[in-house]
């Protein structure tokens, strides 16, 4: 039985884990804007979340989250036009943001054609930020969504890259060996970390090994941020939790 960190939410079927993950984000969208009239939305690329996406606009119970008061931000991003089909953003944007009335401007794609990429999009979380909830120096989103990959890498934190050691920067350009092509431009641990909410969502028999090591690591020796970099995701100090979203396939 996995142990892991933070809380384990496990479903029967990625469909039902689907519309629980679902309903977690809608809480703390609902508790957001009460609070701050502001939901600010970290999300990640893959086929995973991408159902997920659809089911967020195709599902009727899903149509209170209050898509025009929410600021969505990429946890990582290829560098690449938007044109390109692996492209986090051209994904986002055909399964969800084309169908729901967040306002363009509330849109946040990580300029990975500019000059300094990384220093650009954090310079754009200052601003949308400025005034908001602050963590230990560092501003809260209020959800974030994460994936893991067969390598235990998560947003484009891979093993041995440079960014895993970035303790300041909140958002950085990860490129080198231990890279997967193209270069990549991520948030990093301090900025993930501070978050209110974050939620790994992992499905399908593919990543049962990986999760077992994780789950082993985590218990016998803690973090291994080197070569299990998902191992990193830690938002409890001060006070963020951190949630596991699994389906049956993926643990049994």
């Amino acid at each position: 039985m996995l142990t892991l960190s933070g809380n384990i939410h496990i479903a029967l079927t990625a469909d039902k884990l689907y519309d629980d993950l679902a309903c977690a984000m809608l809480g703390a969208a609902e508790q957001a804007v009460e609070e701050s009239k502001v939901f600010h939305l970290a999300l990640s690329g893959g086929l995973t979340p991408e159902r997920f996406y659809m089911r967020l606009v195709t599902d009727p119970q899903f149509r209170a989250l209050p898509w025009k008061q929410t600021h969505i931000w990429l946890a990582d991003e290829r560098c690449i036009p938007e044109s390109d089909e692996r492209s986090n953003i051209r994904m986002i944007r055909e399964t969800l943001m084309d169908h729901v009335p967040t306002p363009k401007r509330c849109v946040h794609a990580i300029p990975v054609l500019a000059q300094d990429p990384a220093t650009a999009y954090e310079d754009e979380l200052r601003q949308a930020l400025a005034g908001q909830e602050v963590s230990n120096g560092l501003p809260v989103l209020d959800f974030v969504l994460l994936g893991m990959g067969e390598d235990g890498h998560t947003a484009s934190l891979f093993p041995n890259s440079p960014a895993l050691t970035e303790t300041n920067k909140w958002v950085m350009l990860n490129d080198g060996p231990a890279v997967a092509l193209p270069p990549r431009v991520t948030m990093t641990y301090p900025l993930l970390n501070a978050a209110r909410q974050v939620a790994v969502l992992v499905t399908g028999s593919r990543k049962k090994e990986t999760l077992q090591r994780v789950d082993q690591q985590l218990q016998e020796t803690g973090p291994d941020v080197k070569n299990l970099p998902i191992t990193g995701i830690d938002p409890s100090d001060p006070n963020g939790v951190l949630t596991w979203f699994l389906d049956t396939e993926a643990v049994e």
